[in-house]
């Protein structure tokens, strides 16, 4: 049951609901409403809106302005922001519109007790649109008779409001339907254009609450073309070994634009790609031919084309096509040298004879043999000994002597220049001096001074020293003006045994060798002892060498510990 004061407050409640519930044509009429009706205001802005209570809700019950309470989102708005206009009018003011949120409400409260929302209203708070800035646009070749632009801008700033982008175009006499932008707000694309003929470009923003234009560009579609790349490339070798052939259609008509061109070609496995000076293709053209190329030699190509006074953009590349030059003769003999084994006879060498394969831009085709010549100088004019072979070594018994050795390479079009090496009798000449080493990452360095009579090439030998194994000689020749290479493939904790002799034009040095390690670890185990003789006051102790594979360096010195029976220990170290 209702009390006397809940009974009134009740009947008030009612009487809101029955002013609201009055109808004209049966449509509901509020008690009040607010202007402005939901209005678009600009961030930051400072907005005031009114209440307005209508005199017929007003004459069934005493409400007055001053009841009035103000809401932004179910939150009370202060006091201090409203003014009593009149006794049926009531406006709230807000300085910054940033604070605002929706709905804003106007709400009466019924003798104290029941609030009853008379109005809402939407806000939208939001920002007009900046000058849309960076406007560029591009023709994209995509057929022979089809070109459309797309053109690209900087919408500028987040203006959270509802912000129509139009993309804008006329010639100087007629103008053209806007391009809207679809699902995006800084592109579009006009589906074909005209060309050699000036066109306005320009993009227009427009919100609630306001309008903004970019700068205008005008210009001839033709020069801003993407033209589609070259097509149906195809590489063809001809006579010459260092030229190729490139030959392509263009999908671009002459007529329309003419075009100049851009090829790149690099050899097949390589990452770094070659380039065609640019004055040398800068003409129209459906072929060319690139010279200075290596014999027998796979090249890949690719190539672009833009307008031809350099106006526009360039093409994508084209797809990559490949072709082979044509074999040369071999540009140079293989590096050769020897080894000389001490014969049983004394008066007989056992001479190996070892040479390298050349490298494919030197080789310039395949191999097919190698032909060699044995020459004695060391006597009376005597027959060349030849040799034809298909590997890279040769041995050979020999009587002690001088002898001058050639070797060339061969392929199908001819033979190389021939490398020589004169064996002498003695390596009576002066040897390299200064012979050292040095560690330097995964290489290990070998570095000498030069004798002072003129060298033309020195030879350097290295092998890994092992007592499981016997040392397989490797070789590297070196130019005379060379005093130090790096050795590559030296494993670590493993001793090398290195040997530099230094070539001249009428004989050659004695080697001169080193030990070396790229890198020293401990020794792997330690030696074994045995006591060869004990006396009172001594103890001879003897012991065997560690091998060369358990030392992983050099052996500095060796150090003895003993302790007397008491537990004193000492310490003794042996050279």
């Amino acid at each position: 049951m209702l009390s006397g004061w809940n009974w009134v407050a009740y009947g008030f409640y009612l009487l809101l609901n029955i002013c609201s519930l009055e109808a004209s044509g049966g449509l509901v009429q509020s008690c009040g409403h607010i202007i402005p009706e939901s209005p678009v205001l600009a961030l930051g802005s400072n907005f005031t809106a009114l209440c307005i209570l209508n005199e017929s809700c007003l004459d069934f019950g005493n409400i007055y302005a001053s009841q009035i309470i103000w809401k932004i989102k179910n939150r009370v708005v202060p006091k201090e922001q409203y003014r009593e206009i009149n006794r049926t009018v009531s406006s709230v003011t807000f300085n910054d519109t940033s604070s605002l949120a929706t709905p804003l409400t106007c709400n009466v409260l019924a003798d104290g007790q029941i609030e009853q929302n008379i109005y809402g209203i939407t806000v939208t708070v939001g920002l007009p649109p900046e000058k849309p800035k960076n406007l560029s646009c591009i023709v994209h070749q995509i057929s022979k008779l089809t070109y459309p632009m797309t053109c690209t801008w900087n919408p500028g700033r987040h203006t959270f409001l509802d912000t129509q982008f139009r993309l804008k175009y006329r010639w100087p006499q007629e103008n053209f339907p806007d391009c809207i932008p679809k699902d995006v707000n800084n592109s579009c694309t006009i589906p074909d254009v005209q060309f050699f003929v000036n066109l306005e470009i320009w993009v227009e923003a427009a919100n609630a609450l306001g309008k903004a234009e970019s700068d205008h560009l005008v210009l001839d579609p033709i020069d801003i073309v993407k033209p589609l790349s070259p097509h149906n490339v195809t590489v063809s070798s001809g006579i010459l070994p260092t030229v190729l052939k490139l030959s392509w259609e263009n999908r671009i008509s002459s007529a329309v634009m003419k075009l100049k061109f851009n090829i790149r070609y690099r050899i097949i496995g390589d990452t770094n790609w070659m380039e065609i000076p640019s004055e040398d293709t800068a003409s129209p053209r459906t072929s060319f031919s690139v010279q200075g190329l290596q014999p027998f030699t796979e090249y890949v190509f690719s190539i672009r084309c833009m307008k031809e006074d350099g106006v526009g953009y360039w093409s994508d590349w084209s797809e990559e096509k490949t072709g082979i030059t044509t074999e040369d003769k071999p540009s140079k003999g293989p590096p050769i040298w020897r080894i000389i084994d001490a014969s049983h006879s004394p008066a007989s060498w056992t001479v190996h004879l070892m040479w390298k394969t050349l490298k494919p831009s030197e080789a310039n085709g395949i191999i097919l043999q190698y032909e060699l010549t044995v020459r004695d100088k060391s006597s009376l004019p005597s027959p060349v000994k030849k040799f034809n072979v298909t590997s890279t070594n040769l041995t050979l018994q020999l009587p002690n002597g001088t002898y001058e050795v050639t070797v060339t390479a061969r392929n199908r079009i001819g033979a190389s220049p021939p490398s020589v090496l004169l064996i002498p009798a003695s390596n009576s000449k002066a040897p390299v001096k200064n012979l050292r080493t040095l560690p330097k990452y995964d290489k290990l360095w070998v570095g000498w001074t030069a004798p002072n009579s003129y060298v033309l090439k020195y030879v350097i030998e290295w092998c890994l020293v092992s007592s499981r194994s016997d040392c397989i000689i490797e070789w590297q020749i070196a130019q005379g003006d060379v005093q130090g290479i790096d050795l590559k493939g030296i494993k670590p904790f493993k001793c090398y045994l290195i040997t530099v002799y230094p070539l001249y034009a009428d004989g050659q040095g004695s080697g001169q060798s080193v030990k070396a390690y790229l890198k020293q670890d401990r020794p792997s185990k330690g030696p074994t002892v045995q006591t060869k003789k004990v006396g009172k006051a001594e103890a001879v102790l003897t012991w065997n060498h560690l091998t060369v594979d358990e030392q992983n360096g050099f052996i500095r010195n060796y150090t003895i510990l003993y302790k007397t029976i008491d537990g004193n220990e000492t310490e003794q170290k042996s050279p």
